[in-house]
């Protein structure tokens, strides 16, 4: 079972993402910012992150900075997400590991579900065949 990491300090979003994702049968767990997600990283070591941008305490790109991803944990993927489209912040974001940036705003539940699907595919699929 894959599992995901979210990082919004913005509790309905958080709840909602968890809910949405926990049913279709995702192993989640949450945090309300980046200082409290980089804990749970790397105690959980996820497949995926979905991560804002703009948090307190820790924001989503200083997050990027302190994990280290690609680096430090090569296997775990981040998708930012973000209601900002400044494209110097969603290069930042990329520059620092995150694999996509994806505006929620244009993000439906269902839309969310195959994002994070196609983000998690390979292992997705190697898991499904065991």
């Amino acid at each position: 079972m894959s599992r995901i990491l979210i990082i919004e300090d913005e509790k309905p979003l958080r709840d909602a993402f968890t809910f949405l994702l926990t049913s279709e049968g995702f192993t989640v767990v949450a945090a309300e910012n980046g200082k409290v997600g980089l804990e749970k990283l790397k105690a959980m070591k996820p497949d995926l992150v979905l991560l804002d941008v703009l948090m307190p305490v820790m924001n989503g790109l200083e997050f990027l900075e302190r994990a280290r991803l690609p680096k430090k944990y090569p296997k775990v993927k981040a998708l930012m997400l973000s209601n900002l489209s400044d494209p110097i912040t969603l290069e930042e974001a990329q520059a620092r590991g995150a694999v996509d940036v994806v505006l929620k705003a244009d993000l439906s539940p269902t839309q969310l579900v195959a994002v994070v699907r196609r983000m998690i595919a390979p292992r997705y699929q190697k898991e499904s065949m065991a």
